[in-house]
């Protein structure tokens, strides 16, 4: 057996451990009922923004009159259906023995919970894209409540040498399977495409962006985001690495920078190629926010309503918590920290999937904030209070002064 073939037959094994690692990370055997905990709010959908949830539901936990965050990770449009559908029956989560649900705990630690036998309604359906993404039409009883920005990646193994793609390119690969003689690519062999599935937001949200639908996708549904991670993370041969390419949120992605790179990307009409971030190593996301990188979308969080408020106490709980143009500090810490973006630093917005842009000037900014959390420096003035700020930016947020 040639060298190149022990290698691969490793790597077949390595990950085929840690596959099976990432399935049963939630999959131990609850001792306890989620019904059992205090107030609860069923949560399902994008495993992308399992952090972010999770964040909410530590806040929720620590409130005087506590609430509990159950979440089940399905993808964006299991998020999105388990809303939307007319048949009661179809908006309930159940016990699946590999994929048990989870509460969060004031701590920020998370335990396996068992739900009702029947199943239970989901309160809020969580989602990195929008409804009609995931082929479903708005409805006057449910809203859909932004939340931060979410940018979605290409990434490879840091040992690769690639550093950019376009969006052709990509065509080629995920919608060809690398097999086109006008374009050759290092990504010609489909075994090594750590892809997900049609349900996954990150998946439709990229295939927005290169015209491949999510579901026609060449590659290996590796299930959810951390079994991509896992499993890209591992890879150190050279010649895999170069074969190698996979599909991130960037709160993940971001984590793992010492094992993968984000690929920068050039959109259809676009002359070069951005980073998320100013450069390879920034974490600023000046390109997400000012909208020369195209791959984002706003985290979507939607719930049943009545008369245009949410249908139960439990959703509004958990919307009031950043559906208000000032969050809390420490929400818009965790927020920053986690690689996501803020709606009020944002420059540009959208309001379909990457679609076009338009100047945004959010009601409540705290750009300057970000810039000094990201890069530990600001361009903005200090200040203690209003008092303090020019009248070209005559709002105090967070230290700095605003246009508003």
């Amino acid at each position: 057996m040639s060298s190149r073939s022990i290698r691969a037959t490793t790597l077949a094994a390595v990950l085929a451990s840690t596959w099976t690692t990432a399935a049963s990370a939630q999959t131990k055997l609850p001792t306890v009922n989620c019904a059992d905990q205090p107030n609860p709010i069923y949560v399902t959908g994008s495993s992308a923004l399992k952090s972010f949830i999770g964040v909410v539901g530590k806040l929720l936990a620590s409130d005087p009159t506590p609430s509990t965050v159950v979440y089940q990770s399905q993808g964006s449009c299991v998020g999105v259906s388990t809303v939307y559908e007319a048949d009661p029956s179809k908006r309930l989560i159940k016990d699946s023995p590999t994929n048990y649900a989870i509460f969060y705990k004031a701590d920020g630690t998370s335990q396996e919970c068992f739900l009702p036998e029947a199943g239970q309604e989901v309160t809020i359906g969580a989602s990195d894209v929008y409804a009609k993404t995931c082929g479903y039409d708005s409805l006057s009883n449910v809203s859909d409540s932004f939340g931060p920005v979410q940018p979605m990646t290409f990434v490879v193994p840091a040992s690769s040498k690639q550093t950019s793609i376009s969006a052709e390119l990509a065509y080629v690969a995920f919608g060809l399977g690398g097999h086109d003689a006008a374009f050759p690519l290092p990504w010609n062999d489909p075994s090594f495409f750590f892809v997900r599935n049609a349900s996954s937001g990150t998946q439709q949200m990229i295939a927005t962006s290169i015209g491949v639908p999510a579901a026609k996708w060449w590659g290996v549904n590796r299930g959810g985001s951390s079994a991509v991670r896992d499993q890209m993370k591992v890879i150190v041969d050279p010649v895999q690495a170069e074969k190698s390419i996979g599909i991130l949120s960037t709160d993940i992605a971001d984590v793992e920078r010492a094992n993968l790179r984000v690929l920068a990307y050039q959109a259809t009409g676009q002359t070069c190629a951005f980073y998320p971030d100013s450069t390879p190593t920034a974490r600023d996301k000046a390109n997400v926010r000012d909208g020369h990188y195209d791959i984002w979308g706003p985290s979507h969080l939607f719930t049943r309503t009545t008369n245009g408020s949410p249908a139960s106490s439990a959703a509004l709980a958990f919307l009031a918590r950043f559906v208000v143009p000032l969050i809390p500090q420490d929400l818009l810490d965790a927020e920053i920290d986690g690689a996501l973006v803020p709606q009020c630093a944002m420059r540009v917005s959208r309001g379909e999937e990457v679609g076009a842009l338009s100047s945004s000037q959010p009601a409540f900014s705290c750009g300057c904030y970000f810039d000094f959390r990201t890069t530990g420096r600001s361009a903005c003035q200090t200040c203690e209070t209003s008092n303090d700020c020019p009248s070209s930016e005559p709002t105090c947020n967070f230290g700095y002064c605003e246009v508003q």
